[in-house]
């Protein structure tokens, strides 16, 4: 069976002569959250509308739930919750009153359709508070419940810790997991900061100028950018047998040629480096590196870090 919720191919959007989205190809599985990281205007919130229907593609397909969206919105939609840019709400109405009128247009068939939306994002039932004085992160968590509203399998979640104060910013992703992990939603969230994603995504992917650069499980990037040694050697299969049988290390990469990454950084690495250099093998380099996920974004996007 196919767990991919969400695949794009070559999606792009252009206006005029500008290409905001060129050929991103995205790849969203079941039950996961899915971070899509960039800087404001990398083009997250443009993909986020192709996938939607709320901009036209200018080439490229969009596959949901294994469908092509074009011809298919009446079966993809109703399965997917959304918050794109800043949720619109009735300032003089509760937060139950606001919901309840998104259930009668919408249609939802579920009669606790809006206690248990507001349940779920920690909000009260028939609370006497309108929308207007709402906090900013009230404001993004009834968003999010309008979103769920109909129990969708689905949910695309633009920023939604954007403008929030560090408490706020900590609610909305302990909730956000909490619908990925108890609630089995995969979720597809945009965000320009790096440790925000870190936290909260399974998966990420890195865009930067409307090029998707990079998609990869969290945990795999994380033991990429961990603290390690790196060794480099003129005999790399030599190498490593020794590592293997005499020093018991088997949490290693091997890089390219000559380079090696251990995990292991507690290591004895004037004696290893003693004994290779006595089977005959040149020691051109070792010491320990700590790249940061940070350091990696600076890498693969040629610039400057993000926030």
């Amino acid at each position: 069976m196919n767990d991919t919720v969400i695949k794009t191919i070559q999606l792009t959007k252009k206006y005029g002569n500008q290409t905001v989205v060129n050929k991103a190809n995205l790849h969203v599985k079941q039950g996961r959250i899915y971070g899509l990281l960039g800087r404001n205007g990398a083009g997250k919130t443009t993909i986020m509308k192709m996938i939607l229907g709320l901009t036209p593609i200018t080439s490229g397909n969009v596959e949901v739930f294994g469908m092509n969206i074009i011809g298919k919105e009446k079966r993809i939609y109703p399965r997917i919750g959304a918050i794109i840019e800043t949720p619109g709400f009735y300032p003089n109405l509760t937060g139950t009153e606001n919901l309840e009128i998104f259930a009668r247009l919408r249609g939802t068939a579920f009669p606790n359709a809006v206690k248990n939306a507001l349940e779920t994002v920690g909000l009260p039932y028939k609370d006497k508070k309108t929308f207007g004085k709402y906090s900013l992160g009230m404001k993004q968590r009834l968003g999010i419940a309008n979103a769920i509203l109909h129990d969708p399998e689905l949910l695309i979640l633009d920023e939604p810790t954007n403008g929030l104060d560090p408490i706020g910013i900590v609610e909305v992703r302990e909730f956000i997991k909490k619908l990925s992990n108890e609630y089995g939603k995969t979720i597809l969230i945009s965000s320009h900061i790096l440790p925000e994603i870190s936290l909260l995504a399974d998966d990420i992917g890195i865009i930067d100028k409307g090029v998707l650069l990079e998609e990869s499980s969290m945990s795999e990037l994380e033991k990429r950018n961990r603290k390690y040694i790196s060794l480099q050697v003129s005999d790399i299969p030599k190498t490593t047998m020794i590592l293997e049988r005499q020093y018991h290390v088997t949490d290693y990469s091997v890089q390219d040629e000559q380079t090696i990454w251990i995990y292991d950084v507690d290591l004895n690495m004037g004696e290893i480096n003693k004994t290779l250099i006595m089977q005959d093998i040149t020691v051109i380099s070792s010491g320990i590196c700590n790249d940061t996920l940070e350091d990696y974004f600076k890498k693969i996007t040629g610039g400057e870090g993000i926030a």
